[in-house]
């Protein structure tokens, strides 16, 4: 993991967070799926910038960007927040996404100091279900028929992660890659 890190997002970074925001294989997971303009994603950038309940990293390899975490809703006096992540570049490493995942989730627990992370996962992203069941994370309900995809009515996995849970996946996790079975 050493050649892993997480960083906040630049202006610099805006060309390429915004292509990988654009293409089909991330807007079809997200909430909003149209495309996005330039013009709304430099104004999204500069909210972010002044957003103290808003974390908005960039995952990088060596000196690759590979993805993006982001972290919502911040509240400090309930210690809690929501979280949305992607991996941009379809050429990552095999095991990134996990990775990304510990990383992130170290961060915002053990750095900002959160006690629990939400997530809304639409009911047809079965790999984000499981990615996030083997982080930890455990469903806390069933919004039925939440979105509107084409002529299709989507049903939103609500999901929740507390600082204990994780504290003891990241255990296993960090055995099952000592005993050299690679994050996937």
């Amino acid at each position: 993991m050493d050649d892993f890190h997480l960083r906040d997002i630049e202006r610099v970074d805006l060309p390429v967070v915004w292509k990988w925001r654009n293409a089909e294989h991330i807007r079809k997971h997200m909430y909003k799926d149209q495309w996005i303009p330039w013009e709304e994603h430099v104004t999204w950038f500069e909210k972010e910038q002044k957003n103290p309940s808003s974390y908005a990293k960039l995952f990088i390899h060596k000196d690759r960007p590979l993805g993006v975490v982001r972290f919502t809703n911040v509240d400090f006096e309930h210690g809690t927040c929501e979280w949305g992540f992607y991996i941009g570049d379809q050429e990552a490493p095999r095991g990134a996404g996990t990775i990304m995942g510990v990383l992130a989730l170290n961060f915002i627990f053990d750095t900002v100091g959160m006690r629990k992370i939400c997530a809304e996962v639409l009911d047809v992203n079965v790999t984000s279900l499981r990615y996030h069941e083997k982080l930890g994370f455990v469903q806390e309900g069933r919004l039925m028929e939440q979105l509107r995809r084409g002529g299709n009515l989507i049903d939103v996995i609500p999901m929740a992660l507390f600082k204990e849970v994780w504290e003891k996946r990241r255990e296993i996790l960090k055995r099952r890659k000592l005993n050299g079975d690679p994050y996937r």
